[in-house]
């Protein structure tokens, strides 16, 4: 009796809100051992599994203090495959700051059971203690909830966009999407001008709604996907094609790099390739200058002769 006693109470206090350790959860059931209390929290759990009434409920610890909490499941969750592939590729990516990673970590993990909790705190463990977030530090989950907000709702706003040199200056624009590329968030939209304007979040201060009213061109920017699919280190510019010679190199990458890649020329036996994509703006050169030798840009002329440019301009470093 004194056990269903015991796990009654530890069932009202977890219910009221109440957060314990496993050492304090010991003593309110009697000075038992981390064994025994194990015992009780999953024998609750067990139970709440049993009745369609309880089922949402889950004695889980949260990793931030170690404590113990009753958290509600929601109808839908993701299992521990899907929270470790999601946690992989967001620590990866290192845009988010430390705190925020750790509060993600836990928000995701406490819908799991323990055994899966301690699996994934294995796997992720290396790469958060040497996760090392942008150098601007900023928290953005706030920042960027709150402009998808203004998006979602059609409103114009108005905000001070400091630049790489530290030089602030206010703008007023549409916001058409927020999107992650290379490091960053950006915020991509438009001005009184019909002019395609990218920021950087992390670099948008005191933005507030205004009421002007700007015409939406009609522009590539603003379908996200296709965006995303052309434009590389968020330079703006021209939509355009881009043809080069790809030799000695592994084609599968480069063909995962850019998905508007087609293969005009196929060699295979010699690993030759000619490949055309569609970029927006000059970024592309960035990726070009990194393939060394192995590219030869074909067209346009423009780009061809940049690449040249800098080619000759890396050269002189070494002369």
């Amino acid at each position: 009796m004194a056990k269903a006693t015991d796990m009654l109470d530890l069932y009202f206090r977890f219910m009221s809100g109440e957060r314990f350790t496993k050492a304090q959860i010991g003593e309110i059931i009697g000075k038992k051992s981390e064994r025994t209390v194990q015992r009780y929290i999953a024998s609750l759990n067990d139970f709440f599994d049993t009745r369609q009434e309880t089922e949402h409920l889950r004695i889980v610890m949260n990793h931030t203090d170690r404590k113990y909490e009753m958290t509600r499941l929601e109808n839908e969750t993701f299992d521990a495959t899907q929270i470790l592939a999601i946690l992989k590729i967001l620590i990866s990516t290192r845009g988010l700051s430390e705190e925020e990673i750790h509060l993600i970590i836990n928000n995701l993990t406490n819908h799991i059971t323990e055994e899966n909790q301690r699996i994934i705190e294995k796997a992720i463990q290396s790469e958060l203690v040497h996760y090392e977030p942008m150098n601007h530090g900023e928290p953005l989950l706030n920042k960027i909830w709150d402009i998808n907000l203004l998006i979602q709702q059609n409103k114009t706003i108005k905000f001070e966009y400091f630049n790489a040199m530290n030089q602030g200056r206010i703008h007023t624009i549409k916001p058409m999407y927020i999107t992650f590329s290379e490091l960053y968030f950006y915020l991509v939209g438009v001005n009184d001008k019909e002019q395609v304007l990218i920021f950087r979040i992390d670099r948008i201060q005191d933005y507030t709604k205004a009421e002007d009213k700007f015409k939406e061109p009609n522009s590539p920017y603003f379908r996200e996907g296709a965006l995303k699919q052309r434009i590389y280190f968020m330079y703006g510019g021209e939509w355009k094609k881009v043809s080069f010679e790809f030799n000695g190199g592994i084609i599968e990458s480069v063909l995962d790099r850019f998905p508007t890649a087609r293969l005009l020329k196929k060699d295979y036996a010699n690993n030759r390739f000619v490949v055309e994509i569609e970029v927006i703006g000059d970024g592309i050169l960035m990726w070009l200058l990194s393939q060394g030798a192995r590219v030869k840009v074909l067209s346009p002329n423009s780009l061809k002769e940049k690449h040249i440019a800098e080619v000759k301009k890396i050269m002189a470093n070494y002369e």
